[in-house]
């Protein structure tokens, strides 16, 4: 992929990463924050933030760089919001003082509840955005692939429905990736929540992509009754 794809890929769900942080800062205050001790936890954080930038740094050179403003942006506009949703539940626990351990029990599962499906809000619009960004450039190389005659117009509308799909799959792991991060290690910059949600959404497509190209040409090469083989 080209690297302006991998930019706009990666900023999506960045982004949408980001948007999200919020929600899975109170899964982690529900429940991440007892999985694994702090050494742990940073130990983990910081092996996922530096593979995550490499890929963005040799997938989509430049890309970190305007991060810090992207993901100040979004988490202005739609982290605290996606945090407020979960806020007043977390509030509640908080105020209920003297509650009894099935109350709190309650409480923290609610909490869980509206974070989780916040969380997966996030990844479905990212899934969305990416399903439409990558079949439009699938749908261009598709066309011009069938005007060269390097393809069939089935090969290319069958090329620019396999682009769509990874990518949004792609742009959601990238989201849900950073999510779960957050949500076992706790708060992270949003600069951080933006490179590995990148990353992973980068990541994703490159792995995609080669697993689908293996997959179609392996079907389409058919064996023939003297032993050879067409494409």
């Amino acid at each position: 992929m080209s690297s302006r794809r991998n930019k706009i890929l990666g900023s999506v769900a960045g982004s949408g990463a980001v948007a999200v942080r919020g929600a899975a800062e109170a899964l982690f205050s529900a429940a991440g924050k007892g999985l694994l001790d702090e050494g742990a936890r940073e130990g983990l954080r910081r092996a996922m933030v530096e593979n995550t930038t490499a890929v963005v740094d040799v997938f989509a050179p430049g890309l970190s760089l305007g991060a810090q403003a992207t993901a100040k942006i979004i988490v202005d506009q739609g982290g605290k919001q996606a945090g407020a949703l979960v806020a007043q539940q977390v509030g509640q626990a908080a105020l209920t003082d003297g509650a009894s351990a099935a109350v709190a029990r309650t409480l923290a599962r609610e909490v869980m509840k509206t974070a989780g499906r916040e969380v997966l809000k996030g990844a479905g619009k990212a899934a969305g955005i990416g399903f439409v960004i990558d079949g439009a450039f699938g749908a261009y190389e598709g066309v011009t692939a069938y005007q060269r005659g390097q393809m069939t117009k089935k090969e290319a509308i069958t090329h620019a429905a396999q682009e769509a799909s990874t990518g949004a799959v792609a742009t959601g792991a990238g989201v849900l990736l950073a999510a779960g991060l957050v949500a076992v290690t706790g708060g992270a910059a949003a600069p951080l929540v933006f490179a590995v949600g990148a990353g992973g959404a980068i990541g994703a497509k490159q792995i995609l992509r080669r697993f689908v190209g293996r997959v179609s040409s392996k079907i389409q090469i058919r064996p023939v009754p003297d032993g050879s083989q067409v494409g």
